[in-house]
């Protein structure tokens, strides 16, 4: 092994020249496809080709200068092992090419592994390359044993992916595509026709030709790459150039640091010293890029991109927007694209002028979340990225839209939109694609922005519509009061839990003294919910109007269920009672349609004979605070829930003094931090403790609301609360009677 570096086995000659010529394309090829970016697995593919490939080239080139004997064996028996693997390579790269790589993933690793073994095989031992023999001015192997053997298998090998790239070239539909693939068919075979070489080992014929042949193939592999586009290139990778260079300054400036150290240093010095030199030369160049970075100008694409962001501030409408974004692109890159929107309420998608697109043309939702978790573009001539399930999908909207590129637009994981480069004109590639990708990122910010400022004044406006439902609303009910009707004093509440409620309540003066008392609860709260409310105030006003003194509870009962009928749609149900207090006939009656049961309080003692001799289960409980309670029960159903209501009334005593407590279920479930709620029966206990002095309207409102608000010890409204305290006003107590005057004194007798 040493005898090949020795520089005594080499002297220069002109003939090597001409041999340079295979070499030399070689490694266009290999600089090519080591410096571009676009289709890894061909890349990947046809540099491990042209690697294999130039060995054999390189000692071909150096076989005239070789002055040994056995130099020149060792180094054709190391170089002709390589050649299989090459085979190998080019098969799967022409798999790729034709993008049935995936299917044939095995059968491609299974022959590189039979490739491989001739590394063993043929570089040791003449079993293959029997020796060398020199042809008048340069070296040439001699034919081995296993030589054909070795020779069909390569042939073997390389006819697979022959085959395969020949018959989809000759068959595939006239396109770019073709052209490709044709391009590739012709350097692949007239590469592979230096084979013929073989024949001179074995005697037949004095010069050889392959190096010609394998010149000529990699020089139309270049044509390939550069005008016919054969590895998909989107720019420029100058990892590996740039990787060289430091590579390249570290190894100079190691020689000049171990020129001082002597000339035997160890080889742990030397490793030692090459890892110090790179390190510092990356950072003296990374250093000097973020120094400069600052003071480079604005090119003339950023400055278009610049624009983009500046007018999209002033747009809120996405087909707007997705006009100026496409005549940006096409004045940076000179093609105009196509852009589809994403619609926000489902999977549907638009085109620029807003119009809906049919399901034919718009993306598939399959295709569209792989694109928003994909990012990159995603080109027609090099699918390779995109599923297998999905590439049928990806090539309908490209055929579609006849386009050549997809480029997501996209806001994190959320696909906003695509950018469809159009198929005809220049191919749009290095700079050009890097600014339309950046454009696609400026143009989902457009658009989430645009999106944002929509939603913001849809809130805006919902929020004014709110206030004024909310406004209307409060206007609608009565105030907190007292509001006194004759003998009748009335003093309610409403609390929402948002802005709009779904409570109300209601107090109407009637002829002869009487006073209708009505309270409901809508299900649910907000501005539906209002909007029902509003309907059953305005119906019930109606009605009161309408009837005057020959009101009928079960008519209103009616009316109110035609009216949230009418508005809730069904959807909405709403409970409701309603009460007409009667001081003077000593009465009240009712009816309930599904709402909670009020109460009665009166002080003990005072009944009247009917409710004296009353025996019902919701009779009278004495509390050691003087107070009865009586729960005004009733049946029936909610209004417009669609059933059909006929709610019965029912009639109870009225004493002078009595007092009615209404509310809403949002009462007795209020629930304080841990989740518990306040309960009906807190409330019994609550009122069964009033104080008989201060059974006035007023002070029961205050004491039962402080007592649900103390319950609920700052926790969050769940639900409407409305409270409605009413009482009769007691009678005056009658004047006492008189004192007799005294009976005159009987007159004094005197003694005769």
């Amino acid at each position: 092994m040493q005898a090949i570096w020795s520089t005594a086995s080499y002297e220069p000659h002109f003939l090597s020249l001409p041999f340079a010529l295979a070499p030399a394309a070689m490694l266009s090829v290999i600089a090519y496809t080591a410096v571009m970016r676009g289709a890894p697995a061909l890349r990947a593919w046809l540099l491990g080709h042209m690697l294999a490939l130039l060995p054999y080239a390189s000692v071909l080139t150096l076989s005239p200068s070789i002055t040994s004997r056995a130099v020149a064996e060792q180094l054709f028996r190391i170089a002709s092992s390589i050649i299989p693997i090459a085979a190998a390579c080019g098969t799967a790269f022409q798999l790729a090419l034709i993008r049935k790589l995936r299917p044939y993933r095995a059968l491609v690793w299974f022959l590189a592994a039979n490739a491989a073994a001739w590394l063993w095989i043929g570089a040791s031992g003449g079993r293959v390359v029997g020796g060398v023999q020199w042809l008048g001015s340069f070296w040439f192997p001699v034919a081995g044993p296993l030589s054909w053997v070795a020779l069909v298998h390569t042939m073997a090998i390389a006819l697979i992916g022959i085959i395969a790239l020949g018959h989809a070239a000759l068959t595939s539909r006239p396109s770019v595509e073709r052209r490709q693939l044709r391009a590739a068919l012709l350097a692949s075979l007239v590469t592979y026709a230096g084979l013929s070489d073989v024949a001179l080992s074995y005697g037949i014929g004095s010069f050889p030709i392959g190096w010609l042949l394998s010149g000529g193939g990699c020089l139309l592999v270049v044509r390939a790459l550069v005008v016919e586009d054969l590895l998909r290139v989107r720019a420029v990778d100058t990892t590996l150039p740039l990787l060289v260079v430091h590579l390249a300054a570290a190894v100079v400036i190691s020689w000049l640091v171990l020129a001082q150290l002597g000339p035997h240093p160890r080889w742990w010095a030397v490793a030692l010293v090459l890892a110090f030199a790179f390190v510092f030369v990356r950072a003296a160049i990374s250093t000097f890029v973020l120094v400069t970075r600052g003071a480079r100008g604005e090119g003339p694409l950023e400055r278009l991109l610049a624009q983009l962001v500046t007018r999209t501030r002033e747009l809120t409408h996405p087909p707007a927007i997705a006009e100026l974004a496409a005549d940006i692109v096409h004045l940076g890159v000179g093609a105009t694209p196509t852009v589809l929107l994403a619609a926000e309420e489902d999977w549907g998608w638009t085109d620029p002028t807003g119009a809906r697109l049919a399901d034919a043309a718009a993306p598939d939702p399959l295709l569209a979340g792989w694109l928003a978790e994909h990012g990159a573009a995603v080109f027609a001539d090099d699918l390779e990225p995109v599923p297998p399930e999905l590439r049928e999908l990806a090539e309908g909207v490209l055929a579609h839209h006849a386009a050549r590129a997809i480029q997501p637009v996209r806001s994190g994981d959320e696909l906003l939109g695509l950018l469809l480069l159009p198929a005809q004109g220049r191919r749009i590639r290095g700079r050009g694609l890097a600014f339309v990708e950046r454009a696609a990122d400026r143009l989902a910010e457009a658009l989430l922005h645009a999106r944002l400022a929509r939603r913001a004044a849809e809130r805006a406006a919902l929020a004014r519509e709110v206030e004024l439902a909310a406004t209307v609303q409060a206007e609608l009910l009565p105030g907190r009061g007292p509001h006194v009707h004759g003998a009748v004093t009335v003093v309610g509440s409403w609390l929402p839990a948002t802005r709009c409620a779904g409570d109300f309540w209601g107090v109407y003066p009637l002829p002869g003294g009487r006073v209708l008392i009505a309270i409901g609860d809508v299900t649910g709260h907000g501005v539906a919910s209002a909007m029902v409310t509003a309907a059953a105030l305005g119906a019930c006003d109606v009605h009161v109007r309408r009837s005057g003194d020959r009101l009928a509870l079960d008519e209103l009962m009616a009316a109110l269920d035609a009216a949230v009928r009418r508005v809730g749609g069904g959807e909405l149900a709403m409970t409701c009672f309603a009460a007409v207090l009667d001081p003077d006939a000593r009465d009240i009656a009712y009816t309930s349609c599904g709402h909670t049961a009020p109460y009665l309080c009166r002080v003990a003692g005072v009944a009247s004979a009917p409710a004296a001799a009353s025996t019902s289960a919701a009779a009278a409980a004495a509390s050691p605070a003087g107070i009865e309670l009586h729960a005004l029960v009733g049946r029936g159903n909610p209004l417009g829930a669609g059933v059909p209501t006929a709610p019965r009334v029912i009639h109870r005593a009225l004493e002078p003094g009595d007092l009615v407590v209404w509310y809403t279920d949002g009462v007795i479930e209020a629930k304080d931090p841990a989740g518990r709620p306040y309960g009906d029966r807190r409330l019994q206990h609550l009122l069964k403790r009033l104080d008989r002095q201060r059974l006035v309207p007023a002070a029961v409102h205050e004491l039962v609301s402080a007592g649900v608000s103390a319950h609920r010890a700052g926790t969050p409204l769940a639900d409407d609360e409305t409270v409605v305290v009413a009482q009769v006003a007691a009678a005056p107590a009658p004047a006492p009677a008189p004192e007799p005057p005294p009976a005159p004194a009987p007159p004094e007798e005197h003694a005769v």
